[in-house]
């Protein structure tokens, strides 16, 4: 992982993590700081297994995951606010509207700010979307609704898996605007898991898996 002088917004210790007789990480310790980090490797190397850790919601074979003092398996319920973590693939929404489930977001994340949420509803084209099922929307219009929720949400350490992935190109270049703005942030830390960097996106740290 590269050098950063920034505090650590979460953290690793020894973490270590296998199916199977496939070893993905052992002893890995790492500090996310403030900004973009972005985790790198090829297929099969672990980059959405480590989200899924960072994020509390897959117990590590071995070591442990904090995040501003709070540790994923010691304290869950105030843990689970400090993070977000986009799953496009997710089904158990898929006959809820954007709008309604941005509706039940305050309640998860307290910091939410719904001025940049309908700003990037507005930006990325969403908005004849938004009382529509899940179900019936494209794979992009899906990540974008997961992106613009996970950006708004003030969560500490926002997890995003591909990013870019299904995108057009005016989304592509919009993202890549946003994380730009979220790479000057203090307090937040967005950790992006791709196959290479994105194009002018300043990088707090990288993370080669």
């Amino acid at each position: 992982m590269s050098a950063t002088p920034h505090p650590a917004i979460s953290q690793t210790r020894h973490l270590s993590h296998a199916w199977g007789n496939h070893v993905l990480f052992e002893g890995l310790s790492i500090a996310i700081p403030a900004g973009v980090t972005l985790v790198q490797g090829d297929e099969q190397t672990g980059k959405t297994t480590l989200l899924r850790i960072l994020a509390g919601e897959l117990a590590p074979s071995g070591g442990w995951v904090e995040t501003q003092g709070q540790r994923a398996d010691k304290q869950p319920e105030t843990y689970a606010p400090m993070v977000f973590r986009t799953d496009p693939l997710h089904t158990a929404l898929d006959q809820t509207s954007p709008s309604a489930w941005f509706n039940t977001l305050p309640d998860c994340y307290p910091l939410l700010n719904p001025g940049m949420l309908g700003a990037l509803v507005k930006d990325f084209g969403l908005s004849p979307h938004m009382d529509k099922p899940l179900y019936m929307l494209s794979a992009g219009s899906r990540r974008k609704v997961w992106i613009s929720a996970a950006l708004a949400s003030g969560a500490a350490l926002t997890l995003i898996d591909q990013p870019f992935a299904a995108l057009d190109g005016p989304s592509m270049r919009l993202l890549r605007e946003v994380l730009q703005d979220f790479s000057e942030q203090a307090g937040r830390a967005c950790v992006i898991a791709d196959y290479e960097a994105p194009e002018g996106v300043p990088l707090a740290s990288t993370i080669h898996l």
